[in-house]
């Protein structure tokens, strides 16, 4: 067996983005993100937000080889570095496949020493229960309760699906486990859920001594039945809590919040304010103890983005659903729930998401009728409260799926943004507009085949400016009267007539229209910037939505293929589809002065002998033969003889070409723009 631990230290490579809304770069796709505050190992007394995930680059299913893991300095949420693979698992010839992750740290009383626990949540036979641990956060990482040759988990280790931890630091001298320091507990399941307390001596085991508390949070189908065996006892329950009200379904996840506990999990919602139920959704309960007895709280985030309809009457949502996993980390005083989406419900290329939650808490214990109430927030309410509630009475307190990430004080205006990072997508076919991209070079998404109707939202642009830096949001200048702002939309026209893009401020029905962007049907389709004067914005204060409605010809959609061969019933999984509409939206940007121009996607052309060889448009993707973990490898056939010559180059100044030499028809060129390589195997 051939074991093989990546230094993630090593592979790591800084890539500075933004704080919006996904926070990680557009091309990267880490689901099931777990979010945690450590001590940065390479300078002491300063700490970093880490979020450790699985990594979605197979596209036909769930998550790759790694446990992928970025991380951003405290006072500066923008600069997320990419950790590299942290842990990947080679075993009889092939690699594991690593679904939802956990990490956490433990402190040696007497010499201060800190150690990760990693729990990778391996999908290979007999290993799901892999346990390891590392002197770092970002590892090397070595299991702990695999049999010598790597193939299964030693007996008494029991930690099954979507496992989570929790460590309890004692500092009661009175306490038994002061002098070791911690008691650490376990939850997992999917459809089903379990805990217990750990031996804190293997972190895999079972404590002796104490019970296996199965099931644990009561499980539900999206149709209200409850899914336990029959007859089961809910000891993890108060008296005369109804197990209906929790809807586990998996991803468990808990953390302290004041004196009390916080439980968090994907939970069926959406009936409880008038939508259909998903599993796109976190909920949450809380106890007085890592084990409960615990209350239900109720709704998260709904990450289909719950809003309110145009009069008022009725909540929608305004993004696709799938699934989603996460929990809650305070970061600078400020809570947020971290979770992700799956563009147009694509499964296979989820994204981590962030949003800001207010948590208020009382001192009373729960048994004594004390509360953990999480509703979303918003910095420029009088409490910091915001809800979507409907005049039928329905109302959704979870947290708002933004735009802004980090920025909660709003996206800095005079910037140029990605159509990937729209919040609210509304109208024919809106599922199924935002496309994925795996291009680490182009750090953008686009929105493609909006048709008449069609909304596009963007929350929120902090136009008020920002005065000093908060809560890890940089400072940044807001709209002032006289800089002559103007709005670039970058789109392209899709031959289908003349429209009208409509700029509507902050609600797309009865907001203010500020501008109104024709395109003529003779318009070329190609990207292109159309600009409009948008005086309205200078001198605002706060934070404001930017809705781009469309108004034009109905354009009929083409029949889509409905599957193909071989999958479960004759049939298998059908790729998304690109839709067809009146335009494709690539991004937006404010500007004064000089207008802004959508940044230019470098291209590399290869030759050979002067002809042009063909690179893909789409990477290799990982299977568990090869082990990619990242998606920078592209296939290129071409006749290559010795004499050959191989030439690279870019269509833009910056980026780097190493052409390898010919060796039995085979060649390598690697280039290198802006940190990032894509690595071309010829033949």
């Amino acid at each position: 067996m051939r074991k093989l631990f990546l230094l993630a230290f090593s592979l790591a490579a800084t890539l500075t983005v933004n704080a919006q809304n996904p926070y990680l770069p557009l091309w990267e796709h880490v689901p099931d993100g777990e979010p945690r505050v450590f001590e940065d190992p390479d300078q002491p007394g300063k700490y970093r937000a880490y979020i450790i995930g699985s990594h979605d680059v197979n596209y036909s299913a769930y998550c790759g080889p790694d446990i992928r893991m970025w991380s951003a300095p405290v006072e500066d949420l923008s600069q997320w570095r990419d950790e590299g693979p942290i842990f990947s698992w080679f075993v009889n010839g092939q690699w594991d496949t690593m679904y939802a992750p956990d990490l956490v740290v433990t402190t040696d009383r007497k010499t201060g020493k800190k150690t990760y626990w990693l729990y990778p949540h391996s999908r290979g036979n007999g290993r799901i229960a892999m346990v390891c641990k590392g002197d770092r956060p970002n590892g090397p990482f070595t299991p702990v309760n695999l049999t010598p040759d790597g193939t299964r988990c030693v007996q008494g280790s029991l930690i099954d699906f979507d496992p989570s931890v929790f460590i309890e630091n004692i500092t009661d001298k009175k306490d038994k486990d002061y002098d070791k320091g911690f008691r650490a507990y376990v939850f997992y399941g999917f459809q089903h859920s379990t805990a217990c307390e750990l031996d804190q001596n293997t972190m895999y085991s079972k404590r002796p001594g104490t019970d296996l508390i199965d099931p644990f949070i009561p499980a539900v189908s999206a149709d209200g039945r409850l899914l336990d065996r029959a007859g089961s006892e809910y000891k993890a329950l108060y008296k005369g809590q109804d197990p209906k009200d929790f809807n586990f379904f998996e991803a468990s996840s808990i953390r302290q919040v004041g004196n009390k506990y916080v439980m968090v999990f994907s939970g069926y919602s959406g009936k409880e304010y008038g939508l259909g139920n998903t599993n796109s959704a976190l909920r949450y309960a809380y106890g007085d103890s890592p084990l409960g007895p615990w209350r239900s709280g109720g709704v998260l985030v709904d990450s289909r983005g719950v809003v309110l309809n145009e009069d008022g009457s009725k909540l929608i949502t305004t993004n696709a659903g799938h699934n989603t996993h996460g929990s809650l980390q305070e970061i600078n005083g400020q809570w947020y729930v971290f979770y992700h989406r799956p563009p147009r419900g694509f499964g296979n290329a989820r994204q981590a998401m962030v949003a800001p939650v207010k948590i208020t808490w009382d001192k009373k214990p729960v048994a004594k009728g004390g509360k953990v109430v999480i509703t979303g927030y918003d910095p420029y309410t009088k409490d910091n409260v915001w809800t979507a509630k409907a005049t039928d009475g329905n109302e959704y307190t979870g947290a708002e799926v933004t735009s802004e990430g980090f920025q909660i004080f709003g996206l800095a205006p005079y910037n140029y943004y990605s159509a990937g990072y729209a919040a609210f997508m509304y109208g024919p076919n809106s599922n199924n507009w935002m496309q994925d991209n795996h291009d680490v070079w182009n750090n953008s998404m686009d929105l493609a085949g909006i048709q008449n109707g069609g909304i596009v939202g963007f929350k929120y642009f902090g136009f008020g400016g920002l005065a000093k830096d908060t809560k890890g949001c940089k400072a940044f200048e807001g709209t002032k009267a006289g800089d002559k702002t103007t709005l670039g939309i970058n789109l392209t026209p899709n031959g289908k007539g003349a429209f009208k893009v409509h700029v509507m401020l902050d609600d797309p029905w009865k907001g203010q229209e500020i501008a109104v962007v024709d395109v003529p049907a003779n318009a070329e389709r190609k990207a292109t910037m159309y600009y409009a004067a948008v005086p309205a914005v200078e001198g605002l204060t706060g934070k404001h939505a930017i809705y781009l409605v469309t108004d034009g010809p109905e354009v009929q959609q083409p029949q889509q293929p409905q599957g193909r061969p071989g999958g479960f019933g004759g049939r298998g999984p059908q790729q998304p589809q690109r839709p067809q509409g009146l335009f494709d939206l690539h991004g937006i940007s404010f500007s004064k002065g000089a207008n802004h121009t959508a940044p230019v996607v470098p291209q590399l052309t290869i030759t050979a002998d002067g002809k042009k060889l063909n690179i893909p448009s789409t990477p290799i993707r990982f299977n568990n033969q090869n082990g990619y973990a990242d998606q920078i490898r592209y296939q290129v056939y071409g006749p290559l003889t010795v004499g050959t010559k191989l030439e690279a180059k870019a269509n833009v100044p910056g980026v780097k070409v190493e052409v390898s030499p010919i060796v039995e028809g085979r060649a390598t060129v690697k280039a290198t723009y802006n940190g990032q390589t894509k690595i071309f195997l010829i033949n």
